[in-house]
């Protein structure tokens, strides 16, 4: 018997952290006396790894520094989040009940740390439904390493990969491995095969997918 995953990114896939971490980041900025980071910035960075935010979000500042001010925005954002939580996407964790009973189910993220991810898994009580979950800036490898890495130490036979993001598609073409767009998320213009408009869809969706 075949053994399938499935591989979900974070951020505008499970959950929206958009107001919390424009307010958490923008502590720090006031902090140091430093511009604003503008919620379009935010928004717009969602998926990117750490070097590439640090570059949008103090593009006047040398990268160690530009990294040490990320480091502790995102130590700040990662408390917050832990104590307070996001805003799951509605119908989540039905979800996730229905896709466990045939697959096996991961998180592939851009997150600086894996604590990020675990912010989500303990404030959301989900983490019992993931077996893993990889931090690809934390290893420095790019998300599409990350997906294979999962694919390999998991021996799957076949694995989809949902996210939100254009470098989410790009991170499947990397792994070789069909993607499902979560149109809910921050890229709602994105053009792909296969989609969902919410994420109680990916359940059926799933049976749909000829290379799945």
């Amino acid at each position: 018997m075949e053994k399938k995953g499935i591989i979900f990114d974070l951020d505008g896939t499970l959950w929206e952290v958009s107001d919390a971490t424009f307010k958490n980041v923008n502590k720090i900025t006031e902090k140091y006396n430093l511009s604003p980071v503008s919620k379009e910035m935010i928004d717009g960075t969602f998926g990117f790894s750490k070097v590439e935010c640090c570059q949008a979000y103090f593009p006047n500042l040398d990268l160690d520094t530009a990294l040490k001010l990320f480091d502790e925005a995102e130590t700040l954002n990662r408390k917050m989040l832990k104590k307070y939580g996001g805003n799951v996407y509605f119908g989540l964790e039905e979800t996730l009940i229905n896709l466990k009973k045939d697959y096996s189910l991961y998180i592939v993220s851009n997150a600086a740390t894996k604590e990020y991810i675990e912010a989500f898994l303990e404030s959301s009580n989900l983490g019992k439904y993931f077996i893993d979950y990889i931090a690809a800036s934390e290893l420095n490898i790019s998300k599409g390493n990350a997906i294979k890495k999962i694919i390999k130490d998991y021996n799957l036979d076949k694995a989809i990969y949902v996210g939100d993001t254009k470098k989410d598609l790009e991170a499947s073409l990397e792994a070789d491995i069909p993607f499902v767009h979560a149109k809910y998320g921050f890229d709602n213009k994105l053009e792909t095969k296969y989609y969902i408009k919410q994420v109680t869809e990916l359940s059926n969706l799933v049976k749909c997918i000829e290379e799945f």
